[in-house]
């Protein structure tokens, strides 16, 4: 019998088969790639008598398997065992296959707990930051205006003035089992180092403090290597985000792309020479024509305007997606009107169903 596999996974692997080569990522993870693996596990397992509604699509070594639902609506990714493949113990691993590969396919979600003293600590490490990035204009400008690209591994998360300590989670800091990851040792993360963007992979764009006399070079580095490598991809701050929004300018227009690279671009530069294979790999790049954007929809920001009856759930939602302290998450709750996300209409219907489905309500505003 044929497994018809889901949209939302066909999507998923042609951009993971991409970025990841091996056969087994961050050590542990298998993740399936062709309806061959899939179908193999799913009949070597028997999941048409145990879980006949789910799929396998990625496994560890210590016998766990994360599974998806036939149902092409669902895109959430469940944990089972191979062992115990039961509908009503599954548990909930990520709200789709992609944000999980951001997260660099997590198992295990047992999250570390933070004393008061620890929250504390953060919240301090936070202030501090703030008032030092603070001392120059040109880095709370580039935070404060954010040029968000999607699909080429440039930016497209942006740190908050407020909370950019918090931004640092997985680069100078680990969250989940709480410990400093910043050393100043070759190949480590300095401590130094300010992450002011990470693209959809969590590959981080960052500047040097130390670096004020030249204006912030910017670098880039691949997360998840084994040990940084940072390539500088900007002179400065300024220039930086004048490139991105040259870029920004004609993301809808292949041609007008591969032109501005070849002028204007170093193309020997291992991100740039990544990001200028992606645009001329695109099968199709959208057009700067009027269906091109009426099927995008408007580009708008999504606001939370009442965070409804379910509030501690909206709270949560809020802290994990900001980065924020569990405090702070509450203040931010307390406003009659949240900043939640901007982008094209149709890239925000999943953050407006997860909110209305949390009985918040929201609504979308136009970019002026």
């Amino acid at each position: 019998m044929e497994i018809n596999l889901p949209d939302h996974w066909s999507d998923f692997i042609k951009i993971f088969t991409k970025k990841h080569k091996e056969d087994i990522v961050y050590d542990v993870v298998r993740v399936f790639r062709t309806k061959e693996e899939i179908r193999e596990r799913y009949d070597t397992h028997e999941f048409e008598e145990f879980l006949p509604e789910y799929i396998p699509v990625a496994d560890d070594s210590a016998g766990q398997v994360a599974v998806i639902s036939k149902n092409n609506k669902d895109t959430k990714v469940y944990l089972s065992s191979y062992g115990v493949l039961q509908k009503e113990l599954l548990e909930v691993l990520d709200r789709d296959l992609m944000h999980w590969m951001q997260r660099k396919f997590p198992f295990d979600k047992v999250q570390h707990v933070l004393s008061d003293a620890d929250i504390e600590k953060r919240e301090k490490e936070n202030s501090l930051l703030v008032q030092k990035v603070s001392l120059f204009p040109v880095i709370t400008e580039f935070l404060k205006d954010p040029v968000c690209i999607e699909g080429l591994a440039l930016p497209e998360n942006y740190a908050s003035v407020e909370h950019i300590y918090y931004f640092q989670d997985g680069y100078q800091y680990n969250s989940v089992e709480n410990k400093v990851l910043a050393r100043d040792v070759p190949g480590e993360f300095k401590p130094s180092w300010i992450v002011l963007a990470s693209n959809y992979f969590a590959d981080p764009f960052f500047i040097d403090l130390n670096e004020a006399k030249d204006g912030f070079p910017v670098y880039f580095a691949w997360h998840g290597q084994g040990n940084w490598k940072p390539v500088k991809v900007a002179e400065n701050l300024t220039e930086f985000q004048n490139v991105l929004l040259q870029i920004q300018s004609v993301r809808f227009d292949k041609a007008g792309l591969i032109d501005y690279f070849d002028e204007n671009i170093d193309l020997e530069n291992p991100l740039w020479e990544e990001v200028y294979a992606s645009i001329e790999e695109e099968e199709e790049c959208v057009s700067n024509s009027i269906e091109a954007y009426e099927a995008m929809g408007s580009e708008v920001n999504l606001y939370i305007t009442d965070i409804g009856p379910n509030k501690m759930k909206v709270i949560a939602l809020l802290k994990r997606e900001f980065g924020l302290s569990g405090s702070e998450a509450l203040e931010l709750s307390k406003k009659s009107k949240i900043l939640f996300r901007t982008g094209y209409t149709q890239w925000l219907e999943y953050d407006r169903k997860q909110l209305e489905d949390l009985g918040a309500k929201v609504g979308f505003e136009a970019l002026s």
